[in-house]
C-alpha cells in the first residue's frame, strides 16, 4: 500500500506547519523540507491522528510501489 498526501492538505488539516509538526513529534523545520508531498511514514502518522486528512491510497501489486518511489 502506498499513501500519497499533499503537504498543503496536511497543513490545512492542522492549521499550520507547527501544528503538523506537533501532531507527529517533529520540528516545523522538518515539515518545511517535505516539498509538495508528505513522506509516506509521516503521512501514516498524520492519518493515525486525523484520519480525515485528504490523501490517496494506492494498493500495489507485485512490489510495483517500491519501484515507483
Amino acid at each position: 500500500m502506498q499513501i500519497i498526501m499533499n503537504t498543503s492538505d496536511a497543513i490545512d488539516a492542522f492549521h499550520s506547519k507547527a501544528g503538523v509538526a506537533k501532531a507527529i513529534g517533529i520540528t516545523k523545520q522538518a515539515v518545511s523540507q517535505w516539498g509538495d508531498v508528505v513522506p509516506e511514514a509521516s503521512a501514516l502518522k498524520l492519518l493515525r491522528v486525523k484520519p480525515a486528512i485528504k490523501h490517496k491510497q494506492n494498493d500495489c501489486k507485485e512490489n510495483l510501489c517500491s519501484r515507483a518511489s
